[in-house]
């Protein structure tokens, strides 16, 4: 039986329906071809053909229990009202099951509804809406495989493509092992990496389950081998390195570029972008010497040193990322890193 589903817009980690997928192992993040509409319905609908010039972007996840699972979704989705129907698709050497717009949803699929990036994450995702609601949904997905080891099915490392030529990595985002230690998840990195893709369109890079070599620490790492593929790929600009520090120190958010801005490849003008964007949202910026990125072969290290992409790691306070405790600040948080992006592109 197919035990593989792919899901492109509420359902997706993080979003309004994402509920009905705990349980199910994330394993790709995908681009199957095909057309994405807007219902108008607060959802989308998609139509997949193997020869469309467009790819509807999404999440393809292995399901725990698939009959009972099916099942329920079928529910969800309103297949016998004929609102969506449920569809078998072959892709990339996988067989997996999909909903596409059903007899009630054909009529909204017109050219002028279609969504051309085929992308509801950066069209009209929760992470733009409600912040909030968005970063604690996704993290109570995500801490189902905060130290869960990859399986045959994934790496555990996912990349959602962007538009602009900015990348922001969370390499931190679940549990890592450093040195034979086990070291915590760095709470909400992951869920603010792809909250920023969708609220400016940057790339996002983050760590899924547990990651046996320290991305931030080993010289290699199959998280530095796949940041290498989409640099090649992708035209980089610039890459900033999402991590969390505990909220004892003075200062919300500490940028790291190296012990001489060495990491920013010549592109010294992003500390005072940054500086703006701190000071025109309320964020107060700590020392770049507390955490200047250049101790073992960090992320940002390896971006700039080895992939010639100017690079930041930015530590962001603890304070800053508890979203459940103090919304404000969450919020405060998110709109100085899109006006810090913004600035850079």
């Amino acid at each position: 039986m197919i035990d593989k589903i792919f899901v492109y817009g509420t359902l997706q980690r993080g979003e309004e329906r994402s509920c009905y997928m705990r349980g199910c192992r994330l394993s790709d993040i995908l681009e199957v071809p095909g057309r994405l509409y807007d219902t108008g319905r607060g959802y989308p609908a998609a139509l997949f053909d193997d020869g469309s010039d467009r790819a509807v972007s999404g999440e393809l996840y292995t399901m725990d229990d698939p009959s009972s699972r099916i099942e329920e979704l079928d529910r969800v989705e309103g297949t016998l009202s004929g609102l969506f129907r449920r569809s078998t698709i072959k892709y990339l050497n996988s067989k997996f099951y999909c909903y596409e717009a059903g007899p009630l949803l054909k009529e909204t699929s017109t050219d002028e509804s279609r969504i051309m990036s085929g992308s509801w994450r950066t069209r009209s995702s929760l992470a733009i809406t409600d912040p909030v609601d968005f970063a604690l949904r996704f993290e109570t997905h995500l801490k189902d495989s905060y130290k869960e080891h990859p399986g045959e099915d994934s790496d555990g490392i996912h990349y959602i493509k962007g538009d602009i030529p900015v990348l922001v990595t969370a390499p931190h985002a679940t549990a890592h092992v450093r040195m034979g230690k086990l070291k915590r998840q760095e709470f909400y990195t992951g869920a603010l990496a792809v909250l920023l893709h969708s609220v400016t369109g940057c790339h996002a890079l983050y760590t899924g389950r547990l990651s046996s070599l320290d991305p931030n620490f080993t010289d290699e790492s199959p998280f530095k081998a796949k940041l290498s593929e989409i640099a090649g790929r992708c035209g980089l600009e610039f890459l900033i390195d999402i991590h969390g520090t505990g909220s004892e120190r003075p200062g919300d958010v500490f940028p790291g570029v190296g012990m001489n801005s060495e990491f920013l490849n010549g592109r010294s003008e992003s500390l005072f972008e940054l500086g703006q964007a701190a000071q025109s949202n309320g964020i107060s910026l700590g020392s770049m010497d507390v955490f200047p990125a250049a101790k073992q072969m960090t992320v940002t290290r390896f971006s700039a040193t080895g992939l010639g992409v100017p690079s930041m790691q930015l530590e962001i306070n603890r304070g800053l990322r508890r979203p459940e405790i103090a919304p404000a600040d969450f919020v405060k948080l998110v709109n100085f890193l899109r006006d810090f992006i913004g600035r850079l592109y």
